[in-house]
């Protein structure tokens, strides 16, 4: 039987993982005058190597980086917000929630943006009065209605439901990006530097970024930023 010791307490996230590599070691045993070697038992190799790691990791998240994340990784937004997004639709982000499982001490797990519930993924862009604010004033520059999914993943699919055109898709997909992207930076700027929540400052926000990127990333933009914010339909039909 194995008897090991550790440096520290688990975190909660990392219990699971413990009883795994527990269950892996019931049928290994020390031999007595042996030296230790490590093998790489992955594709027959017993030499370790980055690109025979990436293909395991690759092979094991094959089912995640399909169809939400091929969309993803299109859009014309800057890479720090798009991976910013990812993150937020692995449920990787640094919310109060996800702080608290990892065993960071938190004073308080309500949202920042609301003060109402606690501070998850999907509550913070999808489920906060405050983010909701914000989606309208979107919805309505757009001239469309929604019902919002509140699971981000759902969301971002629903989105771009019912746009015909693939180009106008992508521009979709880079506006759901700055709406999650600056909702993030708001909340960081009212917890490091003292902001103060405004809906409208931060959909205004969304409106200069995405023009910029769509605006720097596209072969042929012929509409001006005061077009943008008045017919932002059909300036997406003019980008190719």
């Amino acid at each position: 039987m194995w008897q090991l010791a550790w440096r520290r307490p688990f975190f909660e996230w990392e219990n699971s993982m413990t009883d795994q590599m527990s269950q892996l070691l019931l049928g290994v045993g020390a031999a007595s005058g042996e030296v230790d070697s490590w093998i790489w038992k992955d594709g027959g190799l017993q030499t370790f190597t980055v690109s025979s790691a990436y293909n395991l990791v690759r092979k094991d998240n094959e089912a995640d980086t399909s169809p939400v994340f091929s969309k993803l990784w299109r859009c014309k937004a800057v890479p720090s917000a798009v991976l910013m997004a990812w993150r937020g639709l692995e449920n990787k982000l640094a919310t109060r929630v996800n702080l608290s499982r990892r065993g960071v001490q938190i004073e308080s797990l309500r949202c920042v943006l609301c003060g109402k519930e606690e501070e998850s993924c999907s509550h913070l862009f999808f489920g906060c009065s405050f983010a909701w604010r914000v989606w309208s004033l979107c919805y309505r520059w757009l001239g469309v209605l929604f019902v919002s999914h509140i699971e981000p993943r759902s969301n971002f699919d629903q989105f771009r439901l019912n746009i015909p055109s693939e180009s106008i898709r992508i521009v979709w997909n880079t506006i759901w990006v700055g709406v999650v992207s600056e909702i993030w930076s708001h909340r960081n700027r009212i917890i490091f530097k003292g902001g103060v929540a405004d809906a409208s400052e931060v959909f205004a926000l969304v409106q200069v970024k995405v023009w910029h990127w769509v605006s720097t990333k596209s072969r042929c933009v012929s509409s001006s930023f005061s077009d943008w914010c008045l017919e932002p339909m059909e300036c997406m039909r003019l980008v190719s």
